[in-house]
């Protein structure tokens, strides 16, 4: 993806989303097919991305704790030189980082 030639397209069109916000019972209707299975929401989820090009990988979760530990370094390194409201943003990131990693991380095999 780097060079820009692997472009991910949106799993719905913005009138598809649309279509199936605007009518929950439809989305209800639509999960409730996708759980008859012994599987949860969250395992169906994770099963469903599993090996796609569109899902995720353990290289996304070390990608997102490695920006979690930049945040960490510009929030004390703010907080010394006196920034603190831009050190509190890189706190509040680096937090933010981490717990989108920790859902990634629950979304994949163990390692």
């Amino acid at each position: 993806m780097a060079d820009g030639s692997d472009q991910t397209t949106p799993a719905l069109s913005a009138a598809e989303w649309a279509g199936v916000l605007g009518n929950r019972a439809q989305l209800d209707a639509i999960r409730e097919q996708l759980l008859d299975t012994p599987f949860s929401a969250h395992a169906v989820a994770a099963l469903l991305l599993y090996g796609e090009p569109f899902g995720f990988t353990a290289q996304d979760v070390d990608d997102e704790i490695q920006v979690a530990g930049y945040c960490d370094t510009m929030t004390a390194q703010l907080r010394v030189s006196g920034h603190e409201d831009n050190a509190n943003t890189f706190s509040i990131l680096g937090q933010r980082h981490r717990e989108r990693a920790a859902k990634i991380a629950a979304l994949l095999p163990p390692r």
